[in-house]
């Protein structure tokens, strides 16, 4: 017994020690986001996008304080006495979505622009086939949790990840899409900046179906961390490419 109890401490203790790395750098990715913001013109098209995308990486930020609050047992005494608990339990947990949303915006114009040029861009066959793969993702979840769950599960977080699993799936199939013409253009930082938003995504829609396992598999949720770690440093690896890109053109 004591054993179990033991591995299950280090379990907690090996995955807050992820969340607050992850942490750190979605803090690193805000930052950087928006001082790539600040170096477009306020005429150039991309500022809005770039604009969209740190208002989608702060919004998560947000979501991830809120995380840290319950996880170190800090959530302020006014939300505990008053009828708050219910909004900032339940209902905070969206604005992981909201921030997946505010993606969409800056991504279709990214898009626009890239189409805007006029080139004969195509869907390469190894992106179609990506993109073929992701929409069994929320599914996949859907099935895990409901064949899986055992035992009292706090309410909505059955919603919550399918919901959550479907927008990112979208998400993540807009920056593949995006990453295709940048690779047809020779490559280069648009290449990588795409690709690495598409793979942070991607682990972002895996981590869910990690937390879908959990009940059965407790060392997912270390998985489910590391992918959200993954996530985070795909994010700001894009930003930093975006900031370095834009700084050079100064």
């Amino acid at each position: 017994m004591f054993t179990a109890l033991a591995y299950l401490g280090g379990l907690i203790d090996t995955r807050l020690g992820l969340f607050l790395a992850t942490l750190v750098v979605e803090c690193a990715a805000v930052v950087v986001a928006f001082a790539g913001r600040r170096r477009l013109a306020v005429g150039d098209p991309g500022r809005r996008a770039w604009t969209w995308i740190g208002v989608a990486l702060a919004l998560r930020l947000l979501a991830e304080l809120r995380l840290a609050t319950l996880y170190l047992d800090l959530v302020p005494g006014f939300i505990l006495d008053t009828g708050l608990w219910d909004i900032y339990f339940f209902g905070l947990r969206y604005l992981y979505t909201l921030s997946d949303l505010a993606l969409l915006p800056a991504l279709l114009a990214i898009r626009r622009d890239l189409q805007s040029t006029g080139l004969d861009f195509h869907l390469r066959p190894r992106d179609a086939l990506v993109l073929v793969l992701l929409p069994p993702l929320p599914v996949t979840v859907h099935l895990l949790q409901s064949a899986l769950a055992t035992g009292p599960v706090d309410a909505g977080i059955h919603t919550f990840r399918l919901v959550g699993a479907t927008v990112g799936m979208v998400v993540s199939g807009v920056c593949v899409v995006l990453a295709s013409p940048a690779l047809q253009m020779g490559g280069g930082a648009w290449a990588w900046i795409w690709g690495a938003a598409a793979a942070a995504g991607i682990a972002r829609g895996l981590a869910f179906a990690a937390a879908a396992v959990a009940p059965s598999l407790p060392d997912s949720l270390i998985l489910e961390q590391a992918l959200l770690w993954t996530f985070a440093c795909g994010w700001l690896l894009a930003t930093s490419l975006h900031l370095r890109l834009i700084s050079g053109r100064r």
